[in-house]
């Protein structure tokens, strides 16, 4: 997956991140790498630590989106830009973005995207995360991301769901002989 700059961070303030880089080849290009975690980011944020110690690690991989530019009918930031570009140059990849303009854009050119509040309930569906967990982290996407409260109640309606399948998949609907 390609991450821009909002989801990286969002990730990491819902304590998700490292699970995100344990199951999925995390990759940015250079310009969101500075966007989250420059020095001065760093010494003042424990979002930009984190995000700083994973890509010293390995678990995030920067790359280069090489030297194109892209033709696109509205303006993108400069890291949205990279990480979509990237995300075509290297193929098959998915998009995660939380930005309406480079949602948008992904679409234009039909890469493949996911957003961050579906990351969530994906985690969960998967049982990489507790319920608990998931919606502690939803919730708190609503205060912190810039998203609409639709897009909060489909993400939570999408947990619901989750739930209440694993819930009625886990129990024994047969009935006893007599």
């Amino acid at each position: 997956m390609v991450a821009d700059s909002s989801s990286l961070i969002l990730l990491a303030k819902c304590s998700l991140l490292e699970i995100v880089c344990d199951l999925f080849d995390v990759i940015v290009p250079k310009s969101v790498n500075i966007e989250v975690a420059s020095e001065d980011l760093v010494k003042n944020y424990p979002d930009a630590a984190l995000i700083s110690d994973l890509t010293s690690k390995g678990a995030i991989n920067v790359q280069s989106p090489g030297s194109n530019k892209l033709t696109l009918p509205i303006s993108l930031h400069k890291g949205e830009e990279d990480a979509l570009l990237l995300a075509i140059k290297l193929g098959r990849s998915l998009f995660v973005t939380d930005d309406g303009k480079a949602i948008k854009a992904a679409r234009f050119f039909k890469v493949p995207f996911i957003i961050t509040p579906k990351i969530i309930v994906e985690l969960f569906r998967t049982q990489k995360i507790s319920f608990k967990k998931t919606r502690e982290s939803l919730e708190k996407l609503g205060k912190i991301g810039r998203y609409s409260s639709e897009i909060i109640a489909d993400a939570l309606v999408s947990l619901m769901e989750e739930k209440n399948d694993k819930t009625n998949n886990n129990k024994d609907t047969r009935r006893p002989f007599k």
